[in-house]
């Protein structure tokens, strides 16, 4: 049975001169997962509209050998500067464990005020950011772009080193205990289709559950 960490989430406000344009950029934002000096990260950014304000929740997996897993909140705000957004948090903590699979415990909370991270569209449309969320990596692209309701469980799947299990980590997995997944992401068609079991394949996997009042 696969062991879940359990995200915490966070909520930060985008300010926006074009309600469309806001609406246009909502879904699950994925990197890769990237090798670091000591182990690898991987950073999702979870945008959604509410109440024609656009909000999203920003997270980071972080494995370093000596220290474990962490994972890295922000809290802020956005504003929009042409068609690129600037990020500016208001408030971060850091959670961790030693082992995969244990809780997240909180590590520290931290000011932040002064950073300031910038996503921009490339050519294709899609979207880098300047930095990771402690600065560790620079220009870090955000190839994989899911459709996504607010509040909907999904999980990115990936294999690495001192997992028990393959790792299974993502956004409002709480209350799902041992039960399967709804739906799969398919890359090529760009939609969500049946789960019909974990497959093993290149690059991350993605699943979504159904989601539940304890979710």
């Amino acid at each position: 049975m696969h062991k879940f960490l359990v995200v915490g989430l966070i909520s930060l406000t985008f300010f926006w001169t074009n309600p469309n344009f806001a609406k246009a950029v909502d879904g699950l934002y994925f990197s890769e997962k990237l090798a670091t000096e000591n182990g690898y990260l991987i950073l999702g950014i979870e945008i959604f509209t509410e109440k024609g304000k656009s909000f999203y929740n920003a997270q980071e997996l972080r494995f370093q050998n000596s220290r474990g897993f962490e994972e890295v909140l922000f809290v802020g705000k956005v504003t929009t500067e042409g068609r690129d957004l600037l990020l500016v948090p208001e408030a971060c903590q850091i959670r961790a464990t030693d082992t995969w699979g244990k809780k997240m415990a909180l590590l520290r909370r931290f000011d932040c005020d002064h950073l300031q991270f910038q996503m921009v569209p490339d050519s294709s449309g899609l979207f880098k950011i300047s930095e990771s969320l402690l600065g560790t990596q620079k220009q870090v692209s955000l190839p994989y772009v899911l459709e996504h309701h607010a509040g909907d469980p999904v999980a990115v799947r990936f294999e690495a080193p001192l997992l028990t299990t393959e790792g299974i980590w993502g956004f409002h997995l709480n209350g799902l205990g041992g039960r399967d997944p709804e739906k799969s992401w398919n890359p090529s068609k760009q939609a969500w289709g049946p789960f019909q079991g974990y497959k093993p394949g290149p690059g991350l996997q993605f699943y979504r559950w159904k989601r539940t009042f304890s979710n």
